[in-house]
C-alpha cells in the first residue's frame, strides 16, 4: 500500500513539474521575437515603388505576409468567425462586380489593382487573427520602423513632405498621425506593467503632437477615455459616452480647429474645405450601388491635380454604394467596439480593441483613406484575435494575446 501511495505521489509530482515546465517555456518564449515577421512588418513603412511591379513596397509586402502566413499552422481556429469570413468574401465579390460594370471616370485609379489590395488586406486580417503571423513580432517590427523613422526624419535622411511636421517614410502627416495614434494604443496593449503603459502613452502623445494631426490627437485621447471608462459603464452609459465622444470631437473641429498652436492652418483648412465640398457633390451624384473602386477622388482642373477624399465614409459610399459603406462601418463597430457585448466579460485586450475601433472611426471622418487599409486590417486582426483567444479551449490565460513561439525541439510528454 505504501509503495502504491509513493508511486501516486511521484506521478503527481511529475505532472506538476511538467506543468511548471510548460509555463516556464511559454514565459520564456513570450519574450522572443520571430525574425521573419519582425522584418516583414518593419518593411511596411516604405512606400517606395517595387522594381518591376510598379506597386509600393508596403503593398507588395502585405501579399508576401499573407502568403507566408498561409504556410504556417494556425494557433487558433477561425471557426468562431467563419460567418464573418464568408461575409467578407461576399462583399469583396460584390464590390468587384460593381467596379467591373461601372464606367470609370477620367482620373480614377485602376479598380483591379485596388481590388487586389483589398483582397490582400482581408487576408492579413485573418492570418493575424489566427496566429499564423506571430502578432508580437509583427507589432514590434512595425513599431521599431516608425520609431527609427523619427531620428532619420530629423537628420534629414527620411522624406520631409510637410516641413515642420513629423512624416518621414510615412509620407503624409495625416497618415503619420493615424499610425502613431493606432500603434501607440497597440503598444499599451503589448506591455503589462502600468509604468510601461503610461510611458508609451506619453511617448506616442508627444509623437502625435509632432505630426500636427489634430484629428489623430483627438482620436488618441478619446480612445483612452473609452478604454478607461467604458468597462465601468452599463450599455446606456456606454451609448452616452459614445455620443459624448462624437459631440466632443465635433466641437473641437468646429470651434477650436485653429486655436493656439494650430492658428496657422487657415490655408490648409480652406483647401480641405474645398475638397470636402467637391467630394460631397460626388457623394450626392453616386447611385445606390456606388461608382466602383478607385472613384473616391476629386479633380481641380485649374491645379491639374486630383485629391482623394478626406472622409473615409464618403469614400466607401462612392466606391461601393450603401451596401459597401454599411458593411465597412458595421464590421468596424461590431467586431471592434462590440457595443452590445457585456462589459463584465471583456478582457483587457478586448477593451483596447474597442479603443482602437473608436480611434479608427474618428480618424475615418477627417484623415482620408482609413477604413479597409493596412492599418485598419492590423487593428481588426487584433480585435478578432482577442475573441478567438477568449473562445479557445485549453490555452490557459495568455493576457489576451498569443505571444508564444513554437519550439519544434521542445517536447512535453
Amino acid at each position: 500500500m505504501s509503495t502504491l501511495a509513493h508511486r501516486d505521489t511521484a506521478d503527481h509530482k511529475s505532472l506538476s513539474e511538467r506543468y511548471e515546465d510548460v509555463k516556464n517555456v511559454l514565459r520564456d518564449q513570450s519574450a522572443q521575437i520571430r525574425l521573419p515577421e519582425f522584418l516583414m512588418f518593419f518593411s511596411l513603412i516604405f512606400y517606395t515603388a517595387t522594381p518591376g511591379l510598379g506597386l509600393p513596397l508596403n503593398q507588395v509586402m502585405v501579399i508576401v505576409i499573407v502568403l507566408y502566413g498561409l504556410t504556417r499552422k494556425p494557433v487558433y481556429s477561425l471557426n468562431p468567425v467563419s460567418g464573418l469570413i464568408a461575409l467578407f468574401i461576399i462583399m469583396l465579390l460584390y464590390v468587384a462586380l460593381v467596379s467591373y460594370n461601372a464606367t470609370p471616370t477620367e482620373f480614377a485609379a485602376d479598380w483591379t489593382r485596388r481590388f487586389l489590395r483589398l483582397a490582400a488586406t482581408t487576408g492579413l486580417i485573418f492570418v493575424l487573427a489566427s496566429g499564423q503571423i506571430h502578432f508580437k513580432s509583427a507589432i514590434y517590427g512595425y513599431v521599431t520602423a516608425i520609431l527609427v523613422n523619427i531620428p532619420l526624419f530629423y537628420a534629414g535622411i527620411a522624406p520631409d513632405n510637410y516641413p515642420g511636421y513629423l512624416t518621414g517614410y510615412l509620407i503624409d502627416k495625416n497618415v503619420a498621425g493615424m499610425v502613431y495614434c493606432l500603434f501607440g494604443i497597440l503598444m499599451v496593449a503589448m506591455v503589462t506593467r502600468r509604468t510601461h503603459k503610461v510611458g508609451f502613452f506619453a511617448i506616442f502623445a508627444v509623437l502625435l503632437w509632432l505630426t500636427g494631426s489634430r484629428t489623430s490627437l483627438g482620436a488618441f485621447a478619446m480612445a483612452f477615455v473609452w478604454i478607461l471608462l467604458a468597462p465601468k459603464l452599463p450599455f446606456l452609459g456606454r451609448a452616452f459616452l459614445g455620443f459624448a465622444i462624437y459631440w466632443g470631437i465635433r466641437l473641437l473641429n468646429d470651434d477650436y480647429a485653429q486655436a493656439g498652436a494650430f492658428a496657422d492652418r487657415v490655408g490648409s483648412d480652406l483647401l480641405r474645405e474645398r475638397i470636402d465640398t467637391a467630394a460631397w457633390e460626388r457623394v450626392q451624384q453616386t447611385p445606390f450601388f456606388g461608382q466602383g473602386l478607385g472613384e473616391a477622388y476629386v479633380y481641380f482642373p485649374e491645379q491639374n491635380r486630383d485629391f482623394f477624399f478626406h472622409n473615409s465614409y464618403w469614400s466607401a459610399f462612392v466606391e461601393g454604394g450603401w451596401p459597401w459603406a454599411i458593411f465597412v462601418v458595421a464590421v468596424t463597430v461590431f467586431a471592434m467596439v462590440r457595443p452590445f457585448s457585456k462589459s463584465s466579460r471583456w478582457t483587457p485586450q478586448q477593451v483596447v480593441a474597442q479603443g482602437l475601433g473608436i480611434a479608427l472611426l474618428i480618424c475615418a471622418w477627417r484623415l482620408g483613406e482609413v477604413l479597409y487599409t493596412l492599418y485598419w486590417a492590423i487593428c481588426m486582426g487584433f480585435a478578432l484575435r482577442t475573441v478567438l483567444i477568449e473562445r479557445a479551449e485549453n490555452d490557459g490565460p495568455m493576457n489576451g494575446i498569443d505571444q508564444h513561439i513554437e519550439h519544434k525541439n521542445t517536447l512535453v510528454s
